[in-house]
């Protein structure tokens, strides 16, 4: 056998054997991915979580607090939680809404807030956030929780906590804000209408790839100081005595209409 045709085969034997081992990958890969679709949907039978079907983003998001993009708009359309609920179960007032879809290895989320006294007095990203009216969003995977808080006014305040520590406020997430509203803020005597936040979160920061049939743990809340009221706070996901705790899924690009709540 001559020098070029053992080369030429040796090269074919090693690109059956990376190829080999890619197929098998993908096998492993696709099984993984199957097993844990299962577990999920055993576990949202059981009412444990309450699944959201995250579906692949349709078109374009530009980050301006509307949401009249085509990613927004277009089939199948986001996920959506549906009425943030109170501690007896029922739908909270105000109300408040969040809407979800991923691509270009972010997760968005429109998070809605109905408000007629819209509060803000937090200027400074990592600041206390939640001391105003406010959107609360955690993400957790075993040992560890990413939270994300989040103003009226578009700033972030984001923080992760490993194995039930403290919360590590110096963890720069990478997520962007932007703000629509309609009323002025810090202004009790006139009647505002509400708030939308449009956030993006770059999956490499939850330590996700944004692949189709990753999961991971969310739970949503929103706080609101009232016109001469005690502050209220809703919810999605949140693990209380009537719904399981929250979890969302990446569909594949082109999948039908995401689940709902």
């Amino acid at each position: 056998m001559n020098r070029r045709l053992v080369v030429q085969v040796s090269t074919g034997v090693a690109a059956l054997v990376v190829g080999g081992l890619l197929y098998s990958r993908h096998v492993r890969s696709s099984e993984a991915a199957a097993r844990v679709a299962a577990a999920l949907s055993a576990s949202e039978a059981r009412g444990d979580i309450v699944l959201l079907r995250v579906p692949h983003v349709p078109g374009a998001i530009t980050l301006d607090g509307d949401t009249d993009d085509p990613g927004w708009l277009l089939p199948p359309g986001p996920a959506r939680t549906g009425d943030f609920l109170s501690d007896t179960g029922k739908p909270a007032r105000p109300y408040s809404d969040t809407r979800l879809v991923w691509g270009d290895g972010h997760l968005y989320l429109a998070l809605y807030a109905a408000d007629q006294d819209i509060e803000s007095h937090t200027d400074q990203p990592d600041g206390p956030v939640w001391l105003d009216d406010a959107f609360r969003v955690v993400f957790s995977r075993p040992g560890v929780e990413y939270a994300f808080d989040v103003s009226p006014k578009a700033v972030i305040t984001d923080s992760i906590r490993r194995a039930g520590g403290e919360w590590d406020y110096t963890w720069n997430s990478g997520a962007h804000a932007s703000a629509e509203m309609d009323g002025t803020i810090n202004d009790p005597t006139n009647k505002d209408e509400e708030w939308v936040i449009e956030l993006a979160i770059p999956f490499e920061s939850l330590g996700m790839e944004g692949v189709p049939g990753e999961s991971i743990g969310m739970s949503l809340s929103r706080c609101d100081i009232p016109k001469r009221a005690s502050r209220v706070c809703s919810g999605w996901g949140d693990g209380s005595a009537v719904e399981g705790r929250g979890t969302i899924v990446l569909e594949r690009v082109g999948a039908g209409t995401p689940g709902s709540r």
